[in-house]
């Protein structure tokens, strides 16, 4: 009898635990991000981080990132190895902080006072005005749903949600909803949009998806990988960029995010506010 009372007991605890960290997840997983697959930079000058060139410190706790971008990956493909990679968790970011390894795998680089064209394939990095550096999000077009070619650039001025999605993904559908609905704010504010790329999908699926669901977003198709995966190494789904108006990049959430906190963060980028965690 003993045994079973006590066999009971470890069942509803783990239930319990199982319970707590799902309720955990489900307020906290927007914030809980990482470094950008497909963004890169060199750190500026200056010496570099005490756990030096070419590795990246692993991420211990969630959380959007501050103005540090040392966590930017490769853009060479899938994520690459950073420079010296923050310990708070951090996504990718709109401004520099501090010394910055080379996220391109080799030693540190350096970036003159004025800017860091391209090179490489790795987007602009270019100096801001508080003294730090932010990442400028390489531009590119694609065609919506209606024949028509659109920008990244077409919107710079704007602040822009630039979301990676696929018909199969279940979690995508869910954060579609949330984006319609966001996408009727912006609308009406007249100052953000919602760009949805659809990744390496026919584009027949595709719009019979969106009418199906009755979206209402800016989708645009990316049949071959092109962009999604070679111009920002995105190979899961969904993934979510937030460019500020000036085309440099606010944020980066992988996987879903709540509508409260996309909302959040849009309103944080149109202000110009910090991130958290930010130094």
């Amino acid at each position: 009898m003993k045994k079973q009372t006590v066999l009971i007991l470890l069942i509803v605890a783990m239930a319990a635990l199982f319970a707590a960290a799902y309720m955990v997840y489900d307020r906290y997983g927007g914030l809980m991000t990482v470094r950008p697959p497909g963004l890169s930079q060199s750190e500026p000058d200056g010496s570099p981080g005490e756990d030096g060139p070419g590795t990246a410190a692993p991420s211990e706790n969630g959380g959007v990132t501050g103005d540090d971008t040392d966590n930017a990956s490769g853009m060479d493909g899938g994520p690459g190895d950073a420079g010296n990679g923050s310990q708070d968790g951090t996504a990718g970011s709109s401004t520099g902080g501090d010394g910055q390894d080379s996220g391109n795998g080799g030693g540190p680089g350096s970036v003159p006072e004025d800017s860091r064209d391209t090179q490489d394939g790795n987007p602009e990095v270019v100096e801001d005005e508080n003294n730090g550096y932010k990442i400028m999000v390489p531009d590119f077009t694609l065609k919506d749903l209606e024949g028509n070619e659109i920008s990244l650039s077409d919107y710079r001025g704007s602040t822009v949600v630039l979301n990676f999605w696929a018909t199969w993904c279940i979690y995508c559908s869910e954060e579609l909803r949330d984006l319609n609905l966001l996408d009727r704010e912006f609308k009406k504010a007249g100052d953000a949009v919602i760009l949805a790329v659809n990744a390496e999908e026919p584009y027949d699926k595709v719009r019979e998806y969106v009418e199906k669901n009755d979206l209402d977003l800016t989708v645009l198709t990316d049949e071959t990988g092109e962009v999604s995966a070679g111009l920002f190494g995105v190979f899961s789904f969904p993934n979510t960029y937030i460019i500020s108006s000036d085309g440099s990049l606010y944020a980066y959430v992988p996987g879903r995010i709540g509508l409260d906190t996309l909302r959040k963060l849009v309103d944080m980028a149109r202000n110009g506010e910090p991130l958290y965690g930010s130094r």
